[in-house]
């Protein structure tokens, strides 16, 4: 599996513009996603994706 690393914090709409990308491309391609850039923006995005439990 190819291994992908992406500048979360690059963009008019980082993080959130392209970690949502990097969660697609995650699911639709079989390749691995390396987001690189400041740690706690990118955990505070990635939780607003994350299912809530049931």
């Amino acid at each position: 599996m190819p291994k992908i690393a992406v500048d979360a914090m690059g963009g008019d709409y980082a993080p959130a513009a392209v970690i949502e990308g990097a969660l697609l491309a995650a699911r639709d391609l079989d390749v691995e996603i390396v987001l690189v850039g400041q740690i706690e923006a990118i955990e505070r995005e990635l939780a607003k994706h994350r299912n809530p439990p049931p």
